[in-house]
């Protein structure tokens, strides 16, 4: 919002600079200004620094970490009001530039092409989502954890169990019950399912921030056996801190847990952290190690597909990853979609990339056609789901709507379609937008066909391919995904290698890309 303000709709960041810098935006002007002395800041303190400095408490800020100025490669960006973007190593990215952080604080307006038209919209549509979401709001996005265990859909000892009794210990309802303080919103949003918690006592005393998502809680929490719910605060504000993806710091870890149970890592190796299941002490020592670059941490911060290949002795098994990216927290044992949403996902394993087993939990989209709630066993007609919901995300993205909104808060999707013509005044239509989703989707793949990704690279771990699930809802269960890719390709106009086929690239009025491929 600051950004638009200061008169700029996005930022492309070239080159490199000869030492640490940040980016100040404002009013139209753009300032590259010293960083040496926040480098090494924390990225909460960072921002708090650069805004003191330039005696603007108001802007908006984003920083990494130290994570981030030490290259790790599952570093993030943070914003300073908790999120972050941070899947994929973006911060080692922005590290690579000597950027350490961007603010941005504008006076100017912004205004609708149709703003008649755009009051009356948000105003029905604020109504919808509030009474909606209200158990968003109230527990945030934690409060399924007990009831994805329940239904097979929580990640458990690094996906190899189906049951974790002690998953209301970690739930966002008992957040509510103990720690939680206060709701946290992004910009003028009616839900504010962040959570804001503090703790008085114990061992991760004194502690008070931005409290953990479902995707961290499962991350930190069930996939390494812990259940303590204080320590998973308190391993979220270190990642947060440093500038970490929660769920690669969690997955890896979850994989090292696995490798140090087997025998393939030794106190010898993790500089004497004992990396056993659900040892809630070990997780915060090695998030330390990690975000500094230190010890065994330094081969963890790499990542779970890296670190098992500098380890070697087999632990390239027990690796969790997809393209090279850890899977999030939903399982494609109960969700079979998925699974292949996860293979085919262009960054590796992304839950983001389509949200498809919503169908399979009755969540329906009648305007895209998906009127009908299926069995998230089965793999009949995933692939079409898989399609359509990726094209659906890609149109959320590109609009700059959340995506709890715009697919759990009950609005028509019709609103999207409506929301773009009142604010930029281009009629439009959603089947409009799909196609443009679908573009952009397609325009993804090129790229990645581009820089050499194949078909052998559009899989998931041969745990989920091979090794059923030994209980809970899902008990018996393997992902059967060769018949679901090769109906997926033929369904995105895609050659059997997963090349996009020229004629298709023709219909979506993609000409100029058809030498990338």
């Amino acid at each position: 919002i600051e950004l638009k303000r200061a008169g700029y709709d996005m930022l492309i960041i070239e080159g490199k600079a000869e030492k640490p810098v940040y980016l100040w935006i404002h009013d139209g002007a753009a300032e590259i200004k010293d960083a040496s002395g926040i480098w090494g800041m924390d990225t909460f303190s960072a921002c708090s620094a650069i805004k003191k400095d330039l005696g603007e408490m108001k802007a908006a800020a984003i920083s990494i970490g130290p994570a981030g100025e030490k290259l790790a490669r599952i570093a993030s960006i943070v914003s300073d009001n908790g999120r972050a973007a941070v899947r994929g190593g973006l911060g080692a990215v922005i590290c690579s530039k000597n950027l350490k952080a961007v603010v941005a604080r504008g006076s100017g307006k912004i205004n609708a092409a149709k703003p008649e038209m755009l009051d009356k919209l948000r105003d029905e549509i604020v109504e919808t989502v509030k009474n909606k979401l209200k158990a968003f709001s109230e527990y945030g996005t934690s409060r399924g954890v007990a009831s994805f265990e329940e239904m097979g859909n929580l990640p458990i000892k690094n996906w190899t169990k189906g049951r974790f009794p002690e998953a209301e210990k970690i739930s966002g309802i008992r957040m509510a019950e103990t720690i939680l303080v206060g709701k946290k919103a992004c910009f003028a949003c009616p839900v504010a399912c962040g959570r804001y918690i503090r703790i008085s006592e114990g061992p991760y005393a004194p502690l008070e921030g931005y409290g953990p998502e479902y995707e961290t809680i499962a991350a930190l929490g069930s996939l390494c056996m812990n259940d303590n719910l204080e320590s998973i605060a308190k391993a979220n504000d270190l990642c947060n801190r440093f500038g970490l993806d929660t769920i690669s710091v969690g997955a890896t870890i979850a994989f090292a847990m696995e490798c140090y149970e087997k025998g393939i890592i030794t106190k010898d190796d993790t500089g004497g952290v004992e990396l056993t299941w659900g040892n809630h002490e070990a997780i915060i020592k090695m998030i330390e190690l990690i975000g500094r670059r230190e010890g065994f941490g330094a081969i963890l911060s790499e990542g779970s597909k890296r670190a098992a290949e500098k380890i070697g002795k087999g632990a390239e098994r027990y690796a969790m990853h997809v393209k090279g990216l850890e899977l999030p927290m939903h399982s494609p044992y109960r969700f079979k979609e998925m699974g292949l949403q996860y293979a085919v996902s262009e960054r590796g394993a992304c839950h983001l990339r389509g949200f498809s087993m919503l169908p399979a939990r009755g969540i329906l989209f009648p305007e895209l056609g998906l009127n009908k709630k299926l069995d998230g066993f089965t793999i009949e007609g995933k692939a079409h789901v898989v399609k359509i919901m990726q094209d659906a995300c890609r149109v959320v993205d590109a609009l700059g709507i959340c995506k709890f909104i715009a697919f759990f808060g009950g609005i028509p999707l019709k609103s999207l379609a409506e929301l773009y013509t009142a604010v930029t005044g281009w009629e439009t239509t959603l089947g409009e937008l799909m196609k443009a989703g679908e573009r952009i989707w397609m325009l993804q793949r090129v790229f990645n066909v581009r820089m050499g990704v194949k078909r052998e690279d559009d899989t998931l771990p041969r745990r989920f391919l091979e090794e059923p699930m030994v209980e809970g809802a899902a008990k018996g269960q393997t992902v059967e995904l060769e018949p679901m890719l090769e109906e997926y390709y033929a369904e995105r106009g895609l050659d059997r290698e997963g090349k996009p086929k020229k004629e298709k690239l023709k219909e979506l009025n993609l000409d100029f890309a058809i030498k990338f491929v």
